[in-house]
């Protein structure tokens, strides 16, 4: 089902071939490219797989006898994937969930104990109206519902304004280094700076030497190199990344004190003391339900937390890489991309400003907890150059291939990398990188499924606010599910966006990557969430760090020393949003 990264390197430098020509279905003869991608191009659902509507909600049934499948999550990976999508949409994940700002506070009070009150105790306290917004978790669904809602309502005009409520204002970045260190978030709430502070510039007017200079025009004609790894690689580099949380994740980290580092810190320790004291005895472990106070053992989210990374383009940088102009072909809303003018070379000195305006929804990522590892699933916009690059797309449920080499009798779940003959004198077949892909087509019973969910099926009243009915939805396809870190055959499964992983998809493992996501100890007794990295001591061809794939070790995790193991890193439920979590602060009454 899946092809290793050094069977991929291999394919990059060529195999030995005849120049790749055109054939029809009937004649169609596999290059050695295809032979290896074999293994990526499993069909991963049941034949069984299928979904109704039922009071508007979703359910995954078996076709053949109408029963709700009891897993479907593992059985039907890429319907559920689709089930992920339209239940995010009707969620309206973009405004009503929880950015990493808001799950993580930058400066966090404590959480309330028995017979403290936060607005007397400055502490936070789950459920509350009285909670400090500038130090305590803030979900948008329920703490700005009422201007959420004005916004959806609002027309153009009154709805850049509304946009720009700092309450509204989501918290966007550059995607991590490769160290995984962020990259300075944007601190939105003004109380939380110092006096000194200036509030970052619009690259509208730029303080340059004394003057106010519009920089927009020289960051469009630089954002994009002519000797770049991909176009996903530049949309990457400079793109409002947005990761935001469903609200049973949100009150996860809430109600059990996961908002800061200290109560993660806690968590270590109490696994550490029973590893060495109680082995091999696990302590129970329990969430806070009810207002009663959790005892965890452990960090193990609900079954339904669910985890969005979204990537959104900014219009004028988006029909500058060639992309279409028309914006009715996208998911829209108004965001910020911060731009590093030193690293253009625009400034000759350190300093940044916001891309204000209209971003389009360019690609995501959604994670479910609906099984213990997660699914993991990332889907693209159909106007993306290379969205089918290096492992290519493969869907068993929503849209089918329409590759017309198919041979008759195979399955339609794959759309397979674009491949041509390197010309050399002993010619190779290689990939053909960041070119475009044929449009899928939508199955009729997944097209059926979103008329009668309103998903996709309208036309939006804003582009400052994206709509669930809007038809753009449609423009959004699957690359790829995954539920496990090797298939039955022991093969690593890969799984990589061509914006999200770009530069490193060829051998990128969302499971695999997230496993390392963790907490240790510093010798001070602070948090650590650095302990592992996402990326390995290896490269990519182009140079870039490359992301672990496979099965995790565990000696990243303990450490045996030959009389009982001591706990190194202590895994943090594959969330790496921990890197967000701040130590407790205490205020002046």
């Amino acid at each position: 089902m899946i092809l290793r990264s050094h069977l991929l390197f291999i394919i990059l430098i060529g195999i030995t071939l005849s120049s790749i020509q055109s054939v029809h279905a009937d004649d169609y003869k596999p290059t050695s490219v295809d032979s290896i991608l074999y293994f990526q191009a499993g069909i991963k659902d049941a034949e069984y797989c299928s979904m109704i509507v039922k009071d508007g909600e979703l359910l995954t049934i078996n076709s053949n006898t109408g029963k709700i499948l009891s897993n479907a999550a593992m059985t039907c990976p890429d319907m559920f994937s689709w089930k992920l999508f339209a239940e995010a949409v009707q969620a309206k994940f973009w405004s009503n969930w929880a950015d990493e700002n808001d799950n993580w506070p930058a400066q966090p009070y404590a959480l309330c104990q028995s017979g403290q009150a936060p607005g007397k105790d400055h502490c936070c306290q789950p459920g509350s109206t009285n909670n400090d917004l500038d130090h305590c978790p803030v979900y948008p669904g329920v703490q700005h519902a009422a201007k959420l809602k004005s916004l959806t309502d609002a027309l153009t005009e009154e709805a850049q304004v509304q946009a720009r409520d700092p309450a509204l204002q989501r918290d966007t970045r550059l995607p991590f280094h490769d160290v995984l260190n962020p990259l300075g978030r944007m601190v939105k709430l003004k109380s939380m700076k110092k006096a000194t502070d200036a509030p970052i510039s619009s690259c509208s007017a730029v303080s340059v030497d004394g003057k106010t200079k519009d920089l927009i025009p020289d960051i469009i004609k630089k954002f994009n190199p002519s000797d770049a790894e991909s176009t996903g690689r530049v949309i990457r580099q400079t793109n409002a990344e947005l990761t935001i949380r469903n609200k049973v994740f949100h009150d996860y980290l809430f109600t059990n004190n996961l908002y800061n580092a200290n109560g993660v810190i806690d968590i270590f320790k109490i696994n550490q003391k029973n590893l060495q004291t109680e082995a091999p005895y696990h302590l129970a472990n329990h969430s806070s339900q009810g207002g009663k106070p959790g005892a965890l053992s452990r960090i193990d989210l609900p079954p339904d937390a669910i985890m969005i990374k979204s990537n959104w383009l900014h219009h004028d940088l988006a029909v500058a890489l060639g992309l279409p102009e028309d914006p009715k072909q996208y998911i829209s809303k108004l965001l910020q991309t911060q731009i590093d003018l030193q690293a253009l070379g625009i400034s000759k000195s350190s300093l940044t400003c916001n891309l204000e305006g209209i971003h389009h929804l360019v690609a995501f990522h959604i994670s479910s907890k609906d099984i213990p590892n997660w699914v993991w699933t990332t889907f693209e916009h159909i106007s993306l150059p290379g969205r089918c690059d290096i492992t290519g797309c493969n869907d068993a449920y929503g849209y089918a291939s329409s590759d017309k080499n198919r041979p008759a009798g195979t399955a339609d779940n794959y759309t397979k990398p674009n491949q041509h003959s390197d010309q050399l004198n002993s010619p190779s077949i290689v990939f053909n990188s960041d070119k475009s892909y044929p449009l899928e087509k939508i199955r009729p019973e997944w097209d059926k499924l979103l008329i009668q969910l309103n998903i996709g099926d309208g036309s939006s009243t804003s582009q400052i606010e994206p709509d669930p009915e809007d038809i753009a939805w449609r423009n959004f396809r699957l690359k790829g599910s995954q539920v496990e870190f090797v298939n039955s055959m022991g093969q690593s499964t890969l799984l990589g966006n061509s914006v999200t992983e770009a530069g490193f998809m060829d051998g990128s493992s969302c499971i695999s990557c997230h496993a390392r996501a963790g907490a240790a100890l510093n010798g001070d007794g602070s948090a650590n969430f650095l302990a592992l990295s996402v990326f390995e001591r290896n490269l990519t061809d182009f140079g870039y760090a490359r992301s672990h794939h496979g099965i995790p070790n565990p000696f990243w995790f303990y450490n045996d020393n030959n009389s009982r193991p001591n706990l190194m890193v202590m895994q943090t439920d594959f969330i790496w949003g921990f890197l967000n979590a701040s130590p407790i602060v205490t205020s002046k009454p």
